[in-house]
């Protein structure tokens, strides 16, 4: 999260100094009535992609504050009054930071994935917007007021900055990575490292530690795979990948989106890979086109190990991996945090859909034949034309976080 100043007040917080500063990545989400038992759904939601700085059921003044400070529809159709107030922040890129998706845009990502995880648990046939957002941090700052608590911004800035600094790019920044990408655990960052030159610098932010903790053990314990990035160095919290540029090498041609179909080598070193993982008892989920580059010298890397997982006793045999299976529905908790993909139903992840790869299972798992080349150029040119008069992929396809 960045700060800067501004000095204009928030109407009714006391001000420390003679200037509050605007949090940028400043939003409170407001619950209502009709989604108080699904409170922890929405809290856990919020947090797949922002920071959580308090949680406040509100009393029945507060409520009375709310309806009549906060422009908004109460109305019952609408999901009732305001129940509850979550409090929290995104972390910011830097000022004048280009090419990366706007502190607006997550919000507006969060809140989308937080009223679909809550309607999910609704009663069937109950549709409402369960959930309201400030527009603006300034806004933000004005809903706080209801809490009729004039120390809840010198409560909350000490943690805001804490995360800050927490989360800032310790390297000389040359620009961020990641394009439209919402990177709700992470921030990629292309930086100038007195040692390594030029390399990129992936920093999770603290609600996300888990999934650092994942990938920083996927990089050193599987250093050994060609296809992992070689891990230059690491923090408490950030990592040090060299900069490879991608040659396209492994693609036969872009789908819409942030989909490719690949190259038939290029998916057999993907199953080897994941073998290679099943061997070691593990899986991985979210192994997507866009997540794969090939370097003209290190060649194929996937970058993206945060979903690297154990299984659970018992571990299933290779021809039901879950890599080229998916998680079975029993268990789909184990894979909580992923976007809801839609090119996985079936075959675990992305990479190996016919869509992708042009191959189904059996042939996946078998030696590689001649004859199969007309039918996989075939099953890649119906699915490409299939997706292109489709229009847009949905999100999903596009492994948004």
């Amino acid at each position: 999260m960045t700060l800067d100043h501004t000095a204009t007040p928030a109407r009714g917080l006391r001000r420390t100094g003679t200037e509050i500063p605007a949090w940028r990545g400043l939003a409170v989400f407001v619950v209502r009535e009709a989604a108080s038992p699904l409170l922890d759904e929405a809290v856990a939601g919020i947090a797949r992609g922002l920071e959580i700085l308090d949680v406040v059921t509100l009393d029945p003044r507060q409520r009375a504050a709310a309806r009549s400070g906060i422009a908004a529809d109460w109305s019952a159709p609408a999901g009732g009054g305001p129940h509850a107030m979550v409090v929290a922040c995104d972390v910011a890129p830097p000022e004048g930071a280009t090419g990366v998706r706007s502190v607006a845009q997550r919000i507006a990502d969060v809140l989308d994935f937080t009223e679909k995880r809550v309607l999910r648990g609704a009663p069937q046939g109950g549709r409402y917007a369960p959930v309201h957002v400030s527009p603006s941090p300034q806004q933000a700052l004005d809903y706080l007021e209801v809490l009729g608590d004039l120390d809840v911004q010198a409560r909350l800035l000490p943690r805001v900055q804490a995360i800050a600094e927490a989360c800032a790019i310790p390297f000389p920044l040359v620009g961020m990575l990641g394009g439209e990408a919402p990177g709700f655990r992470s921030r990629v960052a292309l930086v100038e490292h007195p040692v390594h030159g030029r390399a990129v610098c992936k920093i999770f932010r603290p609600g996300a530690h888990e999934s650092f903790r994942r990938e920083l053990r996927a990089r050193t314990e599987l250093a050994d795979l060609p296809e992992v990035p070689e891990l230059l160095e690491h923090g408490d919290n950030w990592l040090l990948t060299p900069f490879y540029t991608d040659t396209g090498a492994h693609v036969v041609r872009k789908l819409p989106g942030e989909l490719a179909q690949l190259r038939p080598q290029v998916v057999r070193d993907l199953v080897r890979f994941v073998r290679d993982l099943h061997e070691r008892g593990r899986y991985m989920l979210d192994l997507s086109p866009h997540n794969l580059v090939s370097d003209a010298c290190a060649g194929l890397k996937v970058l993206d190990l945060e979903f690297v997982l154990d299984y659970p006793a018992p571990q299933p045999e290779w021809e039901a991996c879950w890599s080229l299976h998916g998680v079975p529905r029993a268990l789909r908790t184990v894979g909580d945090g992923l976007p809801d993909l839609v090119l996985t139903k079936g075959v675990g992840n992305s990479v190996f859909h016919p869509a992708v790869c042009g191959m189904r299972r059996p042939q996946l798992l078998a030696p590689g034949r001649r004859r199969e080349t007309p039918r996989r150029i075939a099953t890649q040119l119906a699915w490409s034309a299939a997706l292109g008069v489709a229009g847009r992929v949905h999100p999903a396809l596009r492994g948004d976080r």
